[in-house]
């Protein structure tokens, strides 16, 4: 079956990733608020989908919990708003939500490594290579395809003998599967920042590319802009928004798959970046500043501020969290970990329900 000519990163950048860098005022709030909220609605329609299936229930019931509730924390002397506590369920190969704050995180940590890599050699440039191999009925076996391709132009480069990587010095990459446009079958990619000096020659790494799979050409190289290197970052980093971002049959059906598989990868001066495991945001830098915590719960197909703590300094996250148990699956958490458990926040609001019929402290 032919390819289809148009390549995915000729698509609009996903703005669920794009938004959560940079942008930390309390005036983004409410956009970021709105954006988890169509977030966790497409988890939950997965989820839903996946309730029907006896193996899969019980991955769907942690699915459907996650983001419940979200505890923002706004350094107001600063106008800083940072994701203080959530629980995440942390399958972002199902779960926009945490989709998102993965690939956020991960895109977060390769621009600082990138911004370092350029202080120290500024002769490098970053280029965006996307790889393709045929379309194909079977999942498993065209990503098992695409990913013994790569490692294989790679081992050319390693050789000696002459290949398009030649002048590369580090790169990134992820693989990113979903339905061609054009077949209607799987179409496995992915997606590379090389760092280069030169720009790899296009049409020797077409040559190249199909010598070593034998049934694909099509590759793509292009500079990405030094002075905004995050629209071109976005590419390797938004592939697990697209997982997730599929109709919730093949959603399943992919996360079935590959899961367990290591889909972001790098080599040379790219290798070693730390990309963390949690999804809250790191607050260490600001721990000594006054802030007010609010609370959101995820009712009615969004999110709704539940409550506000008074200014605070320095105090653990909700009044009544630290100083007793206010739940019996419910503990005080430890405030140098800033995610808490689901029973945590359904405590707190239980709580919060006491007070307002006059029950509580």
């Amino acid at each position: 079956m032919a390819q289809c000519p148009n390549l995915d990163h000729q698509k609009e950048n996903p703005d669920s990733v794009t938004a959560e860098i940079g942008v930390e005022g309390i005036e983004a709030l409410p956009k970021r608020v709105e954006r988890y909220g169509k977030a966790k609605k497409g988890a939950l329609d997965i989820a839903e989908y996946m309730r029907a299936e006896t193996e899969h229930q019980a991955m769907a019931a942690k699915v459907i919990g996650c983001g419940d509730y979200l505890q923002f924390r706004h350094f107001f002397t600063v106008d800083t708003v940072r994701l203080h506590a959530a629980q995440f369920c942390k399958k972002h190969l199902l779960c926009p939500l945490c989709a998102i704050r993965r690939g956020a995180k991960a895109l977060s940590a390769y621009l600082a490594r990138w911004h370092t890599i350029q202080a120290q050699k500024p002769a490098l440039r970053p280029f965006l290579v996307t790889l393709t191999v045929k379309d194909g009925p079977d999942l498993l076996e065209r990503f098992q395809h695409l990913k013994k391709s790569q490692q294989e132009l790679w081992m050319q480069k390693h050789r000696g003998r002459g290949s398009s990587f030649d002048d590369i010095e580090g790169a990134v990459w992820s693989y990113e599967v979903k339905r061609g446009q054009c077949s209607g079958i799987w179409h496995p990619h992915l997606h590379m920042i090389a760092l280069s000096e030169i720009q790899p020659d296009a049409e020797q790494l077409s040559r190249e590319w199909h010598k070593i799979t034998g049934d694909s050409f099509i590759v793509d190289v292009r500079p990405i802009s030094q002075d905004d290197p995050v629209s071109g970052f976005i590419e390797v980093f938004k592939y697990a928004v697209k997982f997730s971002d599929q109709e919730p049959a093949d959603t399943v059906h992919a996360w079935e798959t590959l899961k367990g598989k290591r889909l972001l990868a790098s080599s040379g001066c790219f290798r070693g970046v730390d990309v963390p495991e949690e999804l809250t945001d790191d607050s260490s830098d600001l721990e000594s500043l006054p802030f007010m915590d609010m609370l959101y719960r995820y009712t009615f197909g969004g999110y709704s501020l539940q409550h506000r703590t008074p200014v605070q300094q320095n105090a653990p996250c909700f009044p009544g969290f630290a100083q007793k148990r206010i739940h019996a699956k419910g503990k005080a958490p430890d405030p140098r970990k800033p995610s808490y458990t689901r029973a945590d926040f359904i405590a707190l609001y239980r709580q919060m329900q006491l007070e307002k019929m006059g029950h509580g402290r």
